[in-house]
């Protein structure tokens, strides 16, 4: 067997035309394609997360969408009784590197899927009232990540470049420009990236009771081993740096610090297996697939229209 995983645009592709109600025969014809094939759906954390943050608001443009999306994500990955789902980032870091579950996240997690469940597929005024809270948590959840995401690259800009007023790095010195660019292509900054990461589940695990503190060296001798494993997710990450640095990059303009979650399903992509099965990753997403070809990862990384055609379901035209 195999696994997929969908990220949240090919979700949305995925209910494209179809209203709420012509979803359910969809996804059965679409289940069963993937049975044949011996293929297992999984559902990413991630992606539950970015579509009910646009559900928690019915004056959000996107919340019918999401709505759909959620719905076909539940009827893809799961029925009245199960669904599967994989870890979490954290969770995935924390499993990997220090040999530990997080149990809140894990809480966290079911959570946001009985939402989904309910809603997706047991739709009513109730269970709308009664999830509101939990959804509008979500929904802060994101924003507030998004613009932390965000405000950590103003802050990386004033390091570089002390005089910076906006986004622009030595807007006036092009080999100043040059130099910084070097740095973030070196291998140090692709530890330092990694050990953002590693470090921050570390200190997540410390306060939780559930781990020791652990020694700087061996943080960064995980940090070098998380940059092997997980290239595809550094190769994003710097892509944002270099955007920056080789333009205006504003990352609060054009729903750029949505980039955040993209770098984070980084890491279910490259030659990655579940339980020893090969792990497949269907995005609609063009910077995800460019730099998950570059990093080796071509024959697990699919668009949206190859996977459906290789499943036998019509594909759409430019994924719309």
């Amino acid at each position: 067997m195999e696994r997929v995983i969908f990220d949240t645009n090919a979700y949305r592709y995925l209910v494209t035309g179809k209203s709420f109600d012509e979803i359910d025969k969809y996804m059965e014809k679409v289940k069963s394609k993937e049975k044949q094939l011996d293929i297992l759906p999984l559902i990413s954390p991630i992606v539950v997360k970015e579509l009910l943050a646009h559900v928690a608001d019915k004056s959000d443009p996107s919340h019918q969408k999401c709505l759909n999306a959620t719905k076909a994500l539940y009827l893809h990955c799961g029925d009245d009784t199960s669904y599967h789902l994989l870890a979490s980032p954290e969770m995935l870091i924390a499993k990997s590197f220090f040999n530990v579950d997080i149990p809140a996240k894990e809480e966290t997690n079911k959570a946001m899927m009985q939402i989904a469940f309910h809603l997706g597929l047991y739709p009513s005024d109730h269970a709308e009232r009664k999830f509101q809270r939990n959804l509008n948590l979500n929904r802060d959840h994101v924003l507030d990540a998004e613009n932390f995401f965000a405000q950590s690259f103003l802050q990386w800009i004033k390091a570089v470049d002390p005089s910076a007023t906006g986004w622009r790095v030595f807007p006036n010195d092009a080999a100043q420009r040059r130099r910084v660019l070097e740095d973030l292509r070196s291998e140090r900054s692709s530890i330092n990236l990694a050990a953002g990461l590693i470090y921050t589940v570390n200190d997540l695990l410390v306060k939780s009771g559930l781990a020791e503190s652990m020694p700087e060296t061996t943080l960064i001798d995980m940090s070098k081993q998380f940059t092997i494993i997980f290239p595809e997710y550094i190769s994003l990450y710097k892509s944002v740096f270099e955007n920056i640095i080789n333009s205006e990059y504003n990352m609060y303009e054009n729903s750029r610090s949505n980039f955040l979650w993209d770098i984070q399903l980084m890491l279910n992509v490259g030659n990655h297996t579940v339980n020893g099965e090969k792990l497949h990753f269907v995005t609609a997403d063009s910077a995800i697939q460019s730099h998950a070809i570059n990093n080796n990862a071509k024959y697990t990384i699919h668009t949206f229209n190859e996977y459906m055609t290789y499943i036998g379901m019509m594909a759409l035209v430019d994924g719309k």
